[in-house]
Parts: C-alpha cells; structure tokens; sequence
C-alpha cells in the first residue's frame, strides 16, 4: 500500500495538503467515496485547530463558483441626462429603452411616416425613434452592448440545515473586523467582515457616494444551501434592500416565474403580485417595485417613496 511507503507524521502532511487543495477545486471532479473521505479529514482538521472533540456528521451540499456571467450595458443621452443601466439580457435592455421611447412619443408626433402611437414591439418602436443609424434625433442616442462578468470563487461547503452564526459568532466576527485602507489609483478603501467586503467611497463621475458589497468571498457559515448570503442594506434607518430569510423567498419566486411566463402570463402574474402587496407600481415612473422595497428601485433616478395603501 502506499501509505507504508510513509510515516504517520507525512500522511498526516499529506492529509491536511489535500483538504486545503480541497477548498479551490469543484467536487464533481471528485468521487463519492473521494468527497466523503476528505469531508471526514475537514472535519477532523477543523476539530484540531478549535481543540475539541470531532462534531458529529453533517449533511452537507456542494456550491461550485459560479461561471462567468454576462451582462447587457445600456447607455442613453440626451441633453439633460447622460445615464447607464445593466440588464440580464438584450430584450430586457431594449424593453427598457422602449418604455422611455413610448414616454416621449410626443417628440416624434407629426413628423412624416410617423404612427400616433408607439409600435408595441419595443425593437419597432426604438428604431423609429433613434432611426436605423441610431443619429436621426439631435443630441440623443444609446449604445448597448454586452460585457462579460468574470468571477472568481471556490467550492463552498455548506450544511443543509444551514442557520445563521449565533450572537457570540457574530460578536467575535464583529471584533474582527478589518478595514482595508486606498493604497495606490487601483484600490478602494473597503471594510471586511467575515470575508463580506464592502466598498465606500466618493465616486466623482457620478458625482455621489457609492457603496458595493462584495459577498463572494463571504465565509462558508454565511453562505444559504441556495449559494445566497442574507443581506439587509438600510440607509439612514431605511431599509433599502432586504434579502434576508423573510425577505428572499418571495422576491425570488416571483423573477422566476416572470422569467419564464410568455407576454400574457407575464401580465397576469404582474396584476396578481400587485393586487396581493408582493409587488408595487411607482406613481412616477410606473416601476414594478418589490413589496419589501420603500422606494422605487427603477432604473432611473426616480426613488419616489412607496405610496401609503389605503383601505
């Protein structure tokens, strides 16, 4: 056998080389009796560094990185605002640039070969209003294109019966918190906290305070069985985003339904998250705002406050 080619001080080397190599590569590469044997070697590892006895097993998933992602970038000017949006795909880009074309008809009213109404396709009506060439209206255009997102990250551990650190947990992770300080024009000062990085800082060209929140590097014990981190953002005593336990189920449910629904099915399930509270129309822009949210989330620089429900 191989192992007596070695003595117990190296095979226990060797033990505790596997399991941090571990860490950085997908499991499903591995088989099952490969994976269970460097699971019980974590533990056994974990256990020694915490000194106290091995924990008894636990059920456990698997959450590869994430691959690289794509997202569609949609740039709009005209002479009073030069604004930036991401999207998921180029329909739902060019839905968007739509909505904004249809809100501004009245520019184009009366001009030869121009309809009263916008068309209802959005690609129809954003062509007839920027031209083919996209330079038929003076001092507006849009450029929209895809980038791609790289991401970086490693397999992640993560018990089924997941359950968020308790108070000491969290205290202890608290006093360990680091702040990383701008070094040189590359970096950003950030804070870190169990590995969630949070970026603030004065960002001149778009003229504001910007924060960014980081949670791929997050620590294991943050991580849901879904590859999620809990995260509450409030802003002045505000809740402004809310994707904790109560927060998430709803608000992911309802993308993936609207995802996958066709025209009329994406109208009807609108019409029924509106009527039940999970979603709420802005006064202003006419956004499709999340329940949780207490301000509009639109694309724009819209952020009207939610409206107070009257009986």
């Amino acid at each position: 056998m191989i192992a007596a080619r070695f003595n117990p001080l190296d095979i226990e080397c060797l033990v505790k080389t596997a399991v941090e190599l571990w860490e950085d590569i997908d499991p499903s590469d591995l088989s099952e009796h490969q994976q269970d044997t460097l699971n019980r070697a974590r533990e056994l590892w974990l256990a020694e560094h915490a000194e106290q006895e091995p924990p008894h097993p636990e059920v456990v998933t698997f959450i590869s990185p994430r691959p690289a992602g794509q997202a569609w970038v949609l740039r709009r000017w005209d002479r009073h605002e030069n604004e930036m949006t991401l999207h998921v795909d180029e329909d739902s880009a060019l839905a968007d640039l739509a909505r904004y074309v249809r809100g501004v008809w009245d520019n184009l009213v009366g001009k030869e070969g121009i309809p009263d109404q916008p068309p209802t396709d959005d690609c129809a009506a954003v062509q007839l209003y920027y031209g083919a060439e996209r330079n038929s209206r003076p001092d507006e255009g849009y450029n929209l294109y895809a980038e791609d997102i790289a991401r970086r990250g490693r397999t992640r551990i993560v018990p089924l019966d997941y359950r968020f650190p308790d108070e000491d947990a969290c205290e202890q992770a608290n006093r360990g918190a680091t702040f990383h300080p701008q070094t040189d024009d590359n970096d950003l000062p950030c804070g870190e906290v169990d590995g969630v990085l949070v970026f603030a800082y004065l960002d001149h060209d778009a003229g504001a305070v910007r924060v960014s929140v980081h949670l791929d590097s997050a620590e294991d014990r943050l991580v849901r069985p879904d590859g999620t981190v809990p995260l509450r953002v409030e802003v002045e005593d505000v809740v402004v985003l809310d994707d904790s336990a109560e927060g998430t189920p709803k608000r992911n449910l309802l993308t993936k339904l609207l995802y996958a629904a066709d025209d009329l099915q994406e109208q009807a399930i609108r019409e029924a998250a509106l009527a039940a509270g999970v979603l709420w129309r802005c006064p202003t822009c006419q956004w499709d705002n999340p329940g949780e949210a207490t301000c509009c989330e639109g694309p724009g620089l819209c952020r009207v406050p939610k409206p107070k429900r009257t009986s």
